[in-house]
């Protein structure tokens, strides 16, 4: 695969960087140069990472910020303290998921794996797109470098379905992984929506899909039927290096710069499913989206 090796200067912000996945990204953004910020609800997993991360010689380029993402007023002070702190912010990995078995609401009422898989991406990402957009930067041949948000997502988004009657996880009855699937695909649909609303020329929004790798924060809390599956599948799990390589490749080679609002497997752009790339279905949820954000007093500035 096609990379720049020089990310010296430019600022990369991960969340869910304690995960396997998420140190690995970070890891190998790091060593090429970026300024890494990782992102995780617990300061004691980050400051392992970081301790991990700086036996190495970019221990400086390391920081951190901590932000519970299931509240989504955390998720909007968290996109107020990065814009505060950082000069310029070129690149977005929302990382952070969760798969948990059972239901339980987050501070605001919703389900929480809807709030920390969809919706927290979507309160960060709106927040910073437009300060990440008007910060991109040309170089000395006049080529704009477009900011970048990458959302990472999974092929489970193929079993999703949007329920507008429903969209907060509430009322049905709860079943762990069709709840999973959902968000998944709600995130798949906003990466296509906040790409078709960007200018190309100033920010690139597209999703990466790692495969399943095994020992994630993903399957934390997943049903004993759920974990034998795991188990089952694990012959055909990803490396965490190499599922690390394709988020890291959308993030940042030359190839991916040039599209938008693509889903990205193995660092290639290949088909989500029929309802991800259904632009109405895209430009109906994101509606959805902020009327139940406002509803929850956290609507867009």
């Amino acid at each position: 695969m096609t990379e720049s090796n020089d990310l010296a200067g430019r600022t990369m912000v991960v969340t869910g960087a304690t995960s396997r996945l998420g140190l690995e990204t970070c890891r190998q953004l790091a060593r090429r140069g970026a300024t890494v910020v990782l992102v995780d609800r617990d300061q004691d997993r980050i400051d392992a990472v970081i301790a991990e991360l700086s036996e190495s010689a970019y221990r400086d380029r390391l920081n951190s910020a901590l932000a519970d993402l299931s509240s989504l007023d955390r998720a909007r002070k968290l996109s107020e303290e990065l814009l505060h702190r950082f000069p310029r912010i070129d690149v977005l990995v929302n990382n952070a998921g969760i798969d948990v078995g059972h239901r339980q609401l987050t501070v605001d009422g919703i389900e929480e794996m809807f709030a920390v898989n969809y919706l927290a991406p979507f309160v960060l990402a709106t927040s910073l797109a437009p300060a990440m957009a008007a910060a991109s930067t040309a170089d000395a041949a006049g080529y704009r470098h477009p900011a970048r948000i990458v959302d990472v997502s999974s092929s489970a988004h193929r079993g999703g379905h949007v329920d507008f009657d429903d969209l907060d996880g509430t009322k049905d009855t709860f079943h762990g992984q069709r709840a999973y699937n959902n968000s998944t695909l709600a995130l798949t649909l906003f990466t296509r929506e906040l790409a078709r609303r960007s200018d190309p020329a100033r920010l690139v929004v597209n999703c990466a899909d790692p495969g399943f790798v095994r020992g994630t924060s993903l399957g934390r809390g997943l049903l004993f039927g759920h974990q034998v599956v795991g188990t089952l599948l694990s012959p055909f799990t990803a490396d965490v290096a190499k599922a690390a390589e394709s988020v890291v490749w959308t993030a940042t080679a030359t190839e991916s710069g040039k599209f938008t609002g693509e889903y990205v497997k193995g660092c290639k752009v290949v088909h989500p499913s029929k309802d991800a790339r259904d632009a109405e279905l895209a430009a109906r949820l994101w509606d959805a989206t902020e009327a139940l954000l406002a509803g929850r007093g956290a609507a867009r500035p």
